[in-house]
């Protein structure tokens, strides 16, 4: 079996530059235009992504806040279920911005996207709230 590439001339050999496949000798010269033209834009801005220890601490962090509402649900005695549910709902919306925050990489993310985000689950936060206190005198005791 023979290499077909071996039968061509230096003369006609293709070189690929910048995706574009030109002929050896204009290979130089397309190297030169190409680096002229076509500049590579400058970052931003850099983003520190936090490290495995930090990853480790907000889970740890989940971790005991996660107990705290494995604890609430065994409570027994004279404990106000009012006050229970307003504690677990905020553990777990700390619970939810520290994942969001965190393991999504929204604190990492652009201001735009981050910003989106706030928006739209502040709507949502709302219009449970809403639907919440439309049929509190069924969830909440007096």
């Amino acid at each position: 079996m023979t290499d077909q590439g071996t039968d061509i001339a230096d003369e006609h050999r293709v070189e690929q530059t910048g995706g574009d496949l030109v002929p050896a000798d204009e290979a130089t010269r397309a190297d030169a235009a190409l680096a002229d033209t076509h500049t590579v834009p400058a970052v931003v801005r850099s983003h520190d992504h936090p490290g495995p220890r930090q990853y480790v601490v907000v889970a740890v962090v989940l971790c005991i806040l996660t107990g705290i509402e494995v604890g609430c649900y065994y409570l027994e005695g004279d404990v106000n279920s009012n006050l229970l549910i307003a504690m677990l709902a905020v553990l777990a919306l700390v619970k939810f911005f520290l994942v969001c925050s965190w393991y999504m990489h929204m604190r990492m993310d652009a201001p735009f996207f981050r910003r989106t985000f706030v928006v739209g689950i502040t709507l949502a936060i709302a219009v449970y709230g809403a639907v919440l206190l439309t049929f509190a005198s069924t969830v909440l005791s007096t």
